[in-house]
């Protein structure tokens, strides 16, 4: 069955995974632009404690991305974020930072120098102001780890979005199917209609020819007729002249017989003509005859074509599909449904006979449809 096309399948099993990994790309590029920002936001809050020696740098850095990194919702549906903290001169205040099986982190809060000199607020703050003034290095990488919710929803949306798409093309070109079976049902009909029109006038003129070949004959035996009436009467001529003594009675006599003659032959002339008008007229149906059999031959091919695309497990002959052509409407649909069993399986009919040959190895089996007809077939 051809309702779906390779190309489509192919689409729906390839590109689920092509946009899965193109969309987790695209995403962790998104967030870690958004956590880098978000980062810069909230690596220093209190520049009034660090000024004044409180605490140092570094601890305010680690208090604030912890926090941050605490109310983190998306680590827990797959999403990591490495982030690193130093100074100007490469000096790590923050780190955070994973690798394959595992996720570790900088959890040194204080400086070792800073130490023993926790009490001493003023180096503390100028150490401070120091770095700050230096200036701070930044790197945030975010990595969406792979069968977590997050990327586990894309790609099961991504499936779905295939099926949804195959189904979709499983049903259109199902109603294409059904469409076409509509058309060919209607075009069935209308040949067979055509079919039935063509069998009737080629009925009369069958009838029409057989009375002109009819008329033609009696023309014929006519015109033999009367030209043994001139023959006779040519004879009578000569006989008179030889007995009639008198001249004006010979000359009476033969005007008439001239005038009948002349008569006769118009007769003749006449019939000659309408023999010749019915000639043409049988040219012409024959000529008709001749297009009604070309048109028979054309519908014939035709019904072979359909059959040969519709029936692939069956083979027809030609004296099969002349008598399909030959049968009426209902005849052809219930010959169709009979042909239509055979093609899917011989053995949903009803075999009424079997013919066997002398020898028995050729069996034609016989299967009656509408009562009256008849469908025989033979197996391979």
């Amino acid at each position: 069955m051809n309702y779906i096309s390779f190309r489509i399948i192919f689409i729906c099993i390839f590109l689920p995974p092509i946009l899965y990994i193109f969309s987790v790309q695209i995403l962790e590029g998104y967030l870690q632009n958004s956590r880098e920002r978000d980062v810069k936001n909230i690596i220093i809050q209190d520049y009034e404690a660090l000024y004044d020696g409180r605490y140092s740098i570094k601890e305010e850095i680690n208090n604030n991305i912890d926090r941050f990194l605490e109310n983190d919702t998306l680590r827990s549906l797959g999403v990591i974020t490495k982030i690193v903290v130093t100074t100007k001169k490469g000096e790590l205040l923050y780190s955070f930072f994973w690798e394959e099986g595992g996720i570790y982190f900088n959890k040194q809060r204080g400086f070792d120098s800073d130490s023993s000199e926790s009490f001493n607020y003023i180096k503390i703050a100028e150490r401070n102001f120091q770095i700050l003034n230096d200036g701070l290095t930044l790197s945030v990488d975010v990595k969406v780890k792979h069968n977590s919710w997050l990327t586990n929803s894309i790609l099961i949306l991504y499936l779905f979005s295939s099926i949804l798409l195959l189904y979709w093309h499983y049903k259109k070109r199902v109603r294409e199917w059904v469409a076409t079976r509509e058309n060919e049902k209607i075009r069935i009909d209308l040949l067979s209609k055509r079919l039935d029109e063509s069998e009737k006038i080629m009925e009369g003129l069958s009838v029409k020819e057989k009375e002109y070949i009819s008329k033609v004959e009696k023309l014929k035996h006519d015109k033999d007729d009367l030209e043994s009436d001139v023959v006779q009467l040519m004879d009578e001529v000569e006989i008179q002249k030889k007995k009639s003594l008198e001249i004006d009675e010979i000359l009476d006599e033969m005007e008439k017989l001239e005038e009948h003659a002349s008569k006769n032959m118009a007769l003749k002339e006449e019939k000659e003509r309408e023999i010749t008008q019915l000639r043409e007229e049988i040219n012409q149906l024959r000529m008709i005859e001749e297009r009604g059999a070309k048109k028979r031959k054309k519908d014939i091919d035709s019904v072979e074509k359909r059959f040969n695309v519709i029936y692939k497990n069956l083979i027809f002959h030609k004296k099969a599909l002349e008598g399909y052509i030959h049968l009426t409407q209902d005849f052809q649909l219930k010959a169709e449904e009979i042909i239509h069993r055979l093609n899917q399986d011989d053995s949903l009919v009803n075999i009424k006979r079997k013919f066997f040959s002398k020898k028995g190895k050729l069996n034609i089996f016989e299967v009656i449809f509408s009562y009256s007809g008849r469908i025989y077939f033979k197996k391979r």
